[in-house]
């Protein structure tokens, strides 16, 4: 089992792709790029190679976005996290933990709860509504993208998504939670 990322359920030969440390933007495309290429060599179907491609780019959006800053290695702050795609006989998981900031619990967990709520066509309706909002700046001004980006992983998904929220355990980031979400596809 991975115990040296908590909130990773998955062993290494489960893993078909797995990437961890500070996210930046060359590094998420990077991390693309590789993605892509190991889908193919996997022989992942067209569907669930689009589908498991977005959601990792939003994924990874949404860390070098929104992740709680905390210590590094070398001293400095950064934004760090971990995404796991794994196989299972059913079906592709796509994980993700990183590190949240307490005080953005409340309004992320109101967010997928909502989603979690609603049906394929709820979420395809609320991205289009999401789309011609005009006012999102003023009425969410934390979110950078409307809310599309965790409308697009839950639909991508096929199972409603989940997530948690546990303590990191650093006496350095007290106000920080470790935040994990997987999405099925």
């Amino acid at each position: 089992m991975n115990d040296t990322l908590p909130g990773m359920p998955f062993t290494d030969e489960d893993a078909i792709f797995f990437c961890r440390g500070e996210f930046s933007a060359p590094i998420i495309a990077a991390a693309a790029e590789s993605l892509k290429a190991r889908l193919e060599a996997e022989g992942v179907s067209g569907a669930a190679r689009r589908r498991l491609f977005s959601t990792f780019v939003e994924m990874a959006q949404n860390v070098l976005h929104y992740a709680a800053e905390v210590p590094l290695p070398h001293g400095a702050p950064g934004k760090t996290g971990a995404i796991a795609i794994t196989r299972t006989p059913a079906y592709y998981a796509i994980d993700c933990v990183n590190h949240v900031r307490s005080d953005f619990v409340p309004r992320l967990s109101a967010k997928l709860d909502a989603l979690r709520q609603m049906s394929l066509e709820d979420i395809k309706r609320s991205y289009r509504m999401q789309l011609h909002n005009i006012d999102h700046a003023d009425d969410d001004p934390i979110s950078r993208g409307a809310g599309l980006g965790l409308l697009t992983i839950a639909r991508d998904s096929t199972q409603p998504l989940e997530y948690a929220f546990s303590p990191c355990g650093d006496a350095h980031t007290p106000d920080v939670l470790l935040f994990r979400m997987r999405a099925c596809i």
